[in-house]
């Protein structure tokens, strides 16, 4: 058989791009796939920089869409393999060797881009493809495609769009700051607040951010107000409001001592802001009931991270399911950072359900995430954690720790990703003290037991047998089925003679791991209580008199 020397790409039906031999080199991401399709629909394969960021990324600013549009052509450079010379750009411009590539010919009933998963706010995107798909519908057999208006089955998807995956809208006003005579210190210290919050907000939520101007009726309304208290006290009191006729969906209020400097990084301040983000997206989440049915990026990953906290096997199986769905519908990169999270806590966790090559997987997912999204804190501490875990380098996790937390001082991962970075660098001391700064900052969030086990940790390790069984047991308290604090608690109960309760727990954990036995906790050193060994803290005799 006579081996085709050109190139092959498929844009009706599924995307495919062949190299001469046949082997797909398809970039997996949409965004790169429609690259490849706007160059390809072009009658000199070619298009402009700024022409590509603007069809691309329309809502990202200048600097940000260049960003995107570089690790977009990096990825394609990348699935090109030794057929690179497909694609050639220099500053100005990206083009497709069309002279080296064969584009099919539609198939009968074909759709342009089948299944192309965009996320919500693309509608310059949207916008081309409807083009496209109308021209199909409207050229009769034969006859050459010309310019149509959108088919039924095209404004119908439009819609669904609009109903369905366009992203939250979050409008926050500022009261001191917005009204005639404020107080100029008091407005400088609510747009402080907001501008901590509303970086944190797109870091982690596929949501509309805006500050001022009017609200959509849709929109969740945030109003900030700070005011003075006794002496030299300062406060915040937050609210967010919903729908129409108004809802009160989440209030919070606390304050701290002034000293001169406006409070950028006080752990008061900065907790009630990570509660309003929390209120706000527990507020998206409290409709759904069926994770099948969901199409909302912001949903999905949300409802994914509260089965990754939970750490049971079949929930983390689930998770990866719903975080690559995310990805489809359009999530930042932070999705595909919590897929690595997750395989690392399978690897740690000894889960039956990883796959055996989760190690390569893990190291994948950080790449693209890295790449996708560099300069977003919450992606840098995932990759930081994950990094360490698998390949034991400290001075990477340390690196990345530190860019995370300089990207956003708000962030409780990113503290905690640089106490444990601290932690494996020998420095256990300040580890701790990171610790208890990442677990205050996350006062009042509903994964409290991730952040109160996080400090257990180095409690025990600094050799803090009380706060470290304190912290075992209110982590325990918020989430019965968290299974790391039920070993701490077996080991800790056994070390402070109160037998009664090491066995009581040992039990309870025992129904939840089934290979779990006082002989392992005490003799096995892969068994994931290693900071309890490393302590000091886990008195092996005694754990073994509990199994007689």
């Amino acid at each position: 058989m006579e081996q085709r020397v050109k190139a092959r790409l498929q844009l009706y039906g599924r995307f495919r791009l062949e190299a001469p031999d046949g082997t797909d080199i398809s970039p997996k991401s949409a965004k790169s796939q429609a690259l490849i399709a706007l160059l390809a629909t072009n009658e000199t394969g070619s298009r402009g920089r700024l022409w590509l960021q603007k069809r691309l990324w329309p809502n990202s600013g200048a600097d940000r869409a260049a960003t995107s549009l570089r690790q977009a052509l990096s990825e394609i450079r990348r699935s090109l393999g030794d057929h690179r010379d497909l694609l050639k750009t220099d500053r100005r411009a990206a083009c497709l060797s069309l002279d080296t590539l064969d584009i099919a010919e539609a198939d009968e009933g074909a759709e342009f881009m089948e299944g192309l998963g965009l996320p919500a706010n693309d509608h310059a995107l949207e916008d081309w493809l409807a083009h496209h798909r109308g021209e199909r519908e409207a050229a009769p057999s034969g006859a050459p495609a010309t310019r149509a208006p959108a088919p039924a089955d095209a404004s119908q998807r439009q819609i669904y769009v609009a109903a369905e995956l366009r992203m939250p809208v979050v409008v926050f006003r500022t009261l001191n700051g917005s009204s005639p005579g404020g107080s100029g210190d008091l407005g400088l210290i609510e747009d402080i607040f907001v501008d901590s919050v509303a970086r944190s907000m797109r870091e982690t939520l596929s949501a509309d951010v805006r500050v001022g101007g009017e609200a959509p009726s849709s929109a969740f309304r945030a109003e900030v107000q700070a005011f003075r208290g006794d002496g030299a006290a300062v406060g915040i009191r937050a609210r967010v409001h919903h729908g129409s006729p108004d809802r009160l969906v989440w209030s919070g209020m606390t304050s701290t001592q002034l000293h001169g400097a406006p409070p950028v990084e006080d752990l008061q301040f900065v907790s009630l802001g990570n509660q309003l983000i929390d209120a706000l997206a527990e507020a998206m989440t409290q409709s759904i009931t069926d994770s099948r049915d969901i199409r909302d990026a912001n949903l999905l990953t949300r409802l994914a991270i509260r089965r990754i906290f939970c750490l049971r096997p079949e929930a983390l199986v689930e998770a990866d399911e719903m975080l690559l769905r995310a990805r489809e519908l359009g999530a930042g990169a932070l999705s595909t950072a919590w897929r690595a999270q997750l395989r690392v806590i399978q690897h740690v966790e000894r889960h039956e359900t990883a796959s055996p090559d989760l190690p390569e997987e893990a190291r994948r997912l950080c790449i693209d995430a890295m790449e996708r999204e560099p300069m977003n804190s919450m992606v840098l501490a995932a990759v930081a954690n994950t990094r360490l875990v698998l390949d034991k380098d400290v001075s990477v996790c340390l690196e990345l720790a530190r860019r995370s937390v300089s990207l956003n001082p708000a962030n409780p991962l990113a503290w905690n990703s640089l106490a444990t970075a601290k932690l494996y660098a020998g420095e256990i001391a300040e580890a701790h003290a990171l610790a208890v700064r990442a677990q205050k900052m996350s006062s009042g969030s509903p994964f409290g037991h991730w952040w109160d086990f996080g400090r257990c940790l180095t409690a025990a390790l600094t050799g803090r047998r009380d706060e470290a069984l304190r912290l075992a047991e209110a982590a325990h308290a918020l989430s019965p089925e968290f299974r790391p604090p039920l070993r701490y608690l077996t080991a800790l109960y056994a070390a402070a003679d109160r037998p009664d309760d090491a066995i009581r727990v040992g039990e309870r954990l025992r129904r939840l791991e089934p290979d779990f036995s006082f002989e392992r906790l005490a003799m096995d050193d892969s068994y994931p209580v290693s900071p309890l060994r490393w302590s000091g803290l886990l008195d092996s005799g005694k754990v073994m008199e509990l199994s007689g």
